[in-house]
């Protein structure tokens, strides 16, 4: 019993750290959509800031406590969501995933260069080297405690039981009793309507993002001085902790607290009775204990995605970007490279020295590495953080045949029965494939996210237990190779070495070019795009992403096969998971779609430091300033921030900069069309009377107002928007519409649908911002402000669906948008039926009641204008009548209304005013008394086809 209760408490205090770090990556991904993979660089960075100021500056832990915890952590999350995360919160999850990798890579490298420049112009400052102890937040040495015999606790693991439950009481009260909390939830359940409720979602992502930097902050301090300071350990605790992660289904804090705790005492408690339980070979292994937490982590993910489908939220299929190179000849994108690979050859063949020699040999092998990556990211748009293990189990395997003795006579094997180069190389790809496809079959339905947390935690689990089994890795000295020559051809020489690797990755780019553009490779690209469609018209998703997972594995074996060959020893350390993680980092900086970029990165991996003081290492003391390792590290993790979000890397950037300049050239050369198509618009009636019109002829209303143009002097309108044009991912929607409303008035948005009713209402509202035009709100131009800005205004919208929060209760949802109690009881005293439902989730309410809901603060504070889009969408007769009513009231109270509705029959029954859509454009505006409410349905839309052709229409809602 003493025995179990000590694993239990010991084990507690390391899931207590899990919880924190848990916690923090849960809030940031609530906020955010991002999971911050870089967690465990800000616990270390501002480790090392408490270490550097306490130890050797000699500030007191107390104020390097406030400083570092309290002042450089929230700043730090703060300055990279504003730099960082903010731009990709609507991008992919992989640039998303490649972003906060690259953070991870470049704070502690940036850290730790910063103190040794320091250093070499005369600073003092101490270093992580041969550092055994280090300050924390209780005494130095810490003071132990016997809490029963055989169950001992020092001062600093009480200090991490004591700030977890800290924590844990903290986050409970800031997300559930606080005004900011209420609106961080808003934010993950509805972000869009939540800028529509005046909440400012950017103020919402500093504040998530300042705490979560501040608890891996707090975690970073607390870990010092139980495992010391190292970059790599921190790293391994963050990711550890994403067992909770999983178990809180990315979502919950409390059950990510929870989590954080059982994942540290389960591990604890396997490591303690392994040898009792689990057979020896099992219990034997030494990185069992710290194992555990991703086991459990891929099991989670599993069970999760088999009883979920996949993960929500975690899923998303991407559609290939654009290749900027489309427009060019063949010559023009192949000559650069043939001319590259050229002075690649003469250097190395002819001018190289041996250092040189060995150095592009090396570049060459990663090189080939790196086209793994092309093949499942850039091809098959599925992160895998598992390649550093498939490189590893071709250089195992090549390891192990080449120093294995086969009988004389079986194929491939040389008199002396070893295998010759050739067929190891190729039964390690194969086999390596072979992995690949096993590890595929069980993940091949996990999302973006998931499937990247999962090959993460294969990737450990494989380096902690399997490669750590001495007769697979060969003992901790590894395996050697000697290679030898075929023929006259000898592998020893780095040049021929250097030549031979070359031409490989030539053929391996030459087929994967072709299978990019082959019948596999667009239903690899239709996979990637969609399930849904790709089963569709027949084809098979799940077995195209196997195969293309294991494609992408025997590459990397290939490439480790190699790598053995080459350098001549491999150990269990030579590649351990992490070093996939920068390896993602450097081929997303340069380019993960194109051979190109695996090639740039090859080279760079094998000799970037080298590279860069051989070209500014001239200057006096700018060697030891390119040449450390950390500036190299720094130099690609921003990179990989900066170009996250350009699917082709730093060799893109040129095309697409000169596709802009083209089509920018185009537009301006484009001849202006809307007059033509606005002529074009008749109102009279040959044969017969329009049927949006009364028999007598009426001119459209002047542009740009739905009713008598305001006497000079007159209020101004409530809403204006002038000449607007607005659309989605460069395509326009709306091509110059004008639209006002005044108080008192319902006007009426009548057209089909796909005409851009519902765009007008989000750029009116803030949601979408015009490429061109003006919109005033009372008269004060508001084109360039965010919605939630506008909302404070008094524009209230509601959109199209339900404008509430399906995750909060009722009383929350009024409290979004009406901050006073006074009011809240005002909501419940005018719709009754709310108030009995006060502590239910808006979600479990009836449609009627969530649209009731969902109006109620505009029916009791009156707001100036109502933009309502399909407001009685999917409700029944009665309850619809009763959404009327209310807008009737409204009306009645001075509110100006935008009325969308799809049946155009009820809008016009309300209105006192119309505007009628075509794709993009206002064709007429008028009374309602003009319009024709029997004709309408059937002869509006013959109308607006004989009389209005949009220019490149596109879908417009």
């Amino acid at each position: 019993m003493i025995e179990l209760l000590a694993l239990v408490v010991s084990g507690a205090v390391t899931g207590a750290l899990f919880a924190i770090m848990a916690s923090g990556i849960v809030l940031t991904y609530q906020s955010s959509g991002t999971l911050n993979f870089a967690h465990g660089a800000i616990a270390f960075v501002t480790a090392y800031l408490f270490y550097q100021l306490n130890t050797g500056l000699g500030v007191p832990r107390w104020a390097a406590f406030v400083i570092c915890v309290l002042l450089f952590a929230p700043g730090l999350g703060i300055l990279l969501n504003r730099l960082l995360f903010r731009r990709l919160a609507t991008a992919p999850v992989y640039a998303r995933i490649v972003g906060t990798i690259g953070i991870y890579v470049a704070l502690p490298a940036l850290a730790q260069f910063v103190v040794k420049q320091i250093n070499e112009h005369g600073g003092t400052l101490p270093t992580t080297d041969n550092v055994y102890e280090t300050p924390g937040l209780g005494p130095v040495p810490a003071e132990r405690w016997t809490l029963f015999t055989g169950v001992v606790l020092d001062t600093d693991q009480i200090a991490v039981l004591v700030v977890a439950a800290l924590t844990a009481a903290g986050l409970w009260l800031l997300m559930n009793r606080t005004r900011i909390g209420l609106a961080m939830r808003a934010d993950v359940d509805r972000r869009e309507l939540a800028i529509l409720r005046g909440i400012d979602t950017a103020r919402v992502s500093d504040t998530a993002w300042a705490v979560s930097s501040g608890l891996a902050g707090l975690g970073g301090v607390l870990i010092s001085p139980l495992f010391g300071l190292g970059d790599t350990l921190y790293t391994l605790l963050v990711l550890g902790s994403l067992g909770a992660v999983v178990l809180a289904r990315f979502r919950s804090i409390p059950l990510a607290l929870l989590g954080g705790l059982l994942l540290g005492v389960v591990a604890n408690l396997v490591a303690g009775y392994a040898d009792r339980v689990l057979p020896d070979v099992i219990a034997g292994l030494s990185g069992l204990r710290s194992a555990v937490p991703y086991l459990l982590t891929l099991i989670g993910l599993l069970i999760l995605a088999r009883r979920q489908g996949r993960l929500g939220g975690l899923s998303a299929r991407e559609s290939p970007p654009p290749d900027h190179r489309d427009d060019l000849p063949v010559w023009r994108r192949r000559l650069p490279w043939l001319v590259v690979v050229a002075a690649l050859l003469v250097f190395g063949l002819f001018l190289a020295s041996p250092l040189w020699q060995n150095l592009l040999a090396l570049g060459a092998v990663f090189a080939v590495i790196y086209l793994s990556f092309v093949v499942v990211t850039g091809m098959g748009g599925m992160v895998s953080l598992a390649q550093a293990m498939f490189v590893t189990t071709g250089a195992f395997l090549t390891g192990w045949l080449f120093n294995h003795q086969f009988p004389v006579g079986v194929l491939g094997v040389l008199p002396d029965g070893y295998l010759h180069e050739i067929p190891i190389v190729v039964l390690s790809a194969v086999v390596a494939g072979s992995v690949g496809a096993l590890i595929a079959l069980p993940i091949r339905r996990l999302g973006a996210l998931a499937l990247a947390l999962a090959t993460l935690s294969l990737a450990f689990v494989a380096d902690l237990l399997v490669f750590k089994v001495d007769a697979i890795r060969n003992t901790t000295a590894g395996w050697t190779v000697t290679a030898g020559s075929l023929g006259p051809v000898d592998f020893s020489d780095q040049r021929v070495m250097f030549v031979a690797v070359l031409v490989l990755f030539g053929g391996l780019t030459w087929t994967i070019t072709n299978l990019q553009h082959s019948a596999s490779g667009r239903v690899i690209y239709a996979a990637r795009s969609s399930d849904i469609a790709a089963r569709t018209v027949g084809l098979a998703p799940d077995r195209t992403r196997v195969l293309t997972f294991a494609f992408s594995a025997a590459i990397a074996g290939l490439g480790g096969s190699l790598y053995v060959l080459q350098a001549g020893s491999f150990t269990d350390s030579t590649t351990p998971p992490i070093a996939g993680l920068i390896w993602l980092v450097t081929i997303a900086t340069l380019g993960v779609r194109r051979p190109a970029g695996a090639l740039l990165a090859g080279f760079l991996t094998a000799a970037g430091s080298e590279l860069l003081v051989a070209l500014f290492g001239w200057t006096e003391g700018a060697e030891s300033f390119v040449g450390d390792p950390e500036f190299l590290a720094a130099l690609l993790g921003l990179g990989a921030i900066g170009l996250a979000q350009n699917p082709d890397g730093a060799l893109a950037l040129s095309g697409a900069h000169r596709r802009e300049r083209k089509a920018r050239r185009e537009r301006r050369l484009r001849p202006a069309t809307t007059d033509e198509v606005a002529a074009s618009v008749s109102l009279s009636d040959p044969p017969r009377t329009p049927p949006t019109l009364a028999a007598a002829p009426v001119s459209p209303a002047p542009a740009g107002t739905t009713g008598p143009v305001p006497e000079p002097g007159a209020a101004a309108p409530a809403l204006r928007l002038h000449d607007v044009h607005a659309g989605y991912d460069g395509r326009e929607v709306l091509h110059g519409v004008d639209l006002t409303l005044t108080a008192g008035r319902v006007v009426a948005l009548v057209g089909p649908n796909g005409v851009g009713k519902t765009t007008l209402c989000n750029v009116a509202g803030g949601l979408v911002v015009p490429t061109s035009g003006a919109i005033d709100v009372a008269g004060s131009d508001v084109t360039g402000e965010p919605a939630f800005r506008r909302s404070a205004r008094g524009i209230f919208v509601a959109p199209e669906g339900r404008g509430i929060f399906p995750g909060l209760t009722v009383e929350e949802n009024l409290a979004i948008r009406m901050r006073s109690a006074e009011l809240r009881t005002a909501a419940y005293d005018r719709l009754p039926a709310l108030r009995n439902r006060r502590g239910v989730r808006a979600g479990a309410l009836s449609g009627g009641e969530q649209q009731m809901l969902a109006l109620a603060p505009a029916l009791v504070s009156p707001p100036s204008v109502l933009l309502a889009d399909e407001p009685t969408l999917g409700l029944a007769p009665k309850v619809a009548e009763q959404i009327f009513a209310a807008i009737v009231e409204l009306r009645e109270q001075g509110t100006a209304i935008l009325l969308i509705q799809e049946r155009a029959a009820e809008a016009l029954r309300l209105a006192d005013e119309v505007v009628l859509m075509a794709p993009g454009r206002v064709v007429w505006t008028g009374p309602r008394s003009e319009i024709d409410l029997d004709r309408i349905a059937e002869d509006y839309l013959a109308v607006r086809a004989a009389t209005v052709t949009p220019t490149n229409p596109v879908p417009a809602e």
